[in-house]
């Protein structure tokens, strides 16, 4: 019954890590939303507009949380899993079957060493890979929050700039 149950985990594991990679898509294309607006800002309202993508880019764990929690508990299962297949293996591999007759001592340790592999590259692997796409997120988020605080003051300096101008164009009052 475990297999079956890690085949089917591994399975809704890659339908999570589908969603969020459509996800992080969608999250890089905000951020790229918010490098444009901040870098064309000119005056006070494109500011502000550009400031608001910048916010809305930011706010990405937010929609990542229910996949994530998903995540956790696949492999909370999985390594609860391994923890019971792995003693209900051995357990076998000691006694020689259920019933305490005599298998082959050698073929029962090479069965337990070779599923015990198996089951934890089974856990591992899928683990490692979502870890690798949100450690690969995270450094993008990171990335780009600096370029989005540079260009936020960039574009800043220019409004200043500009008001700073247009209020040394007015005619003087008389």
């Amino acid at each position: 019954m475990a297999p079956v149950l890690w085949a089917i985990g591994t399975i809704e594991l890659q339908q999570i890590r589908k969603h969020v990679l459509t996800f992080i898509d969608e999250q890089v294309h905000r951020y790229s939303e918010a490098v444009v607006a901040m870098s064309e800002a000119s005056d006070e309202a494109s500011w502000q507009h550009a400031r608001g993508r910048w916010g809305l880019a930011q706010r990405w764990w937010l929609g990542s949380l229910p996949p994530f929690g998903l995540y956790l508990l696949w492999a909370y299962l999985s390594v609860t899993m391994i923890g019971c297949t792995v003693t209900a293996l051995r357990w076998l591999a000691e006694t020689g079957e259920a019933g305490g007759g005599g298998a082959d001592p050698g073929k029962a340790q090479f069965i337990y060493w070779l599923l015990t592999i198996a089951f934890t590259f089974i856990t591992i692997l899928p683990t490692w890979i979502v870890w690798a796409d949100m450690e690969r997120w995270r450094k993008y988020a990171k990335r780009s929050g600096r370029v989005l605080g540079h260009l936020n003051a960039q574009a800043q300096a220019r409004v200043q700039a500009r008001e700073a101008d247009s209020a040394t164009d007015e005619p003087p009052r008389s």
